[in-house]
């Protein structure tokens, strides 16, 4: 697997032209309102990125598969590190990012400030009873991001 630098060139080859057009609709609708239809179209992106990962997969079991997929990506991504993995909750910790390092490289900081604000309404897609909590992200100044999945009852 590609180690970090390669992973951030990857990332902004995918993200190029998105930023473009991002950048654009800032210019043309406004800052706000364009991070609104950004943040709108990162929720669908996310919710749909997992939903094909978890197609099958039972409610119940939906921690356990995102956990066995971010223990498998572990081993090849330095910055992230899974903290907790049971059925019941999911936690992980991301101490750099590629997307963020591309949006700030690019300008566009706020651009991945959407794409992690995102992840709240990408977990109720995926399911009404997933929830996504967190109080520190790399895109907002923290010196790591973390996550956390729960499954309410």
């Amino acid at each position: 697997m590609a180690d970090y630098e390669e992973r951030v060139k990857l990332v902004k080859e995918q993200l190029r032209l998105a930023i473009y057009f991002a950048r654009e609709f800032m210019d043309v609708l406004g800052k706000e309102k364009a991070l609104e239809i950004i943040e709108k179209a990162w929720i669908k992106y996310g919710a749909d990125n997992w939903k094909g990962r978890l197609q099958g997969v039972p409610p119940e079991d939906i921690l356990k598969v995102m956990g066995e997929w971010f223990k498998a990506q572990e081993k090849v991504r330095s910055e992230l590190k899974v903290v907790e993995a049971t059925p019941e909750r999911l936690s992980i910790e991301f101490t750099r990012c590629p997307q963020y390092d591309v949006c700030q490289e690019m300008g566009v900081p706020e651009i991945c400030q959407k794409y992690c604000d995102s992840d709240y309404g990408a977990a109720t897609l995926i399911n009404p009873k997933l929830k996504m909590i967190r109080d520190k992200e790399l895109a907002y100044g923290a010196d790591l991001c973390n996550h956390c999945w729960v499954m309410e009852e």
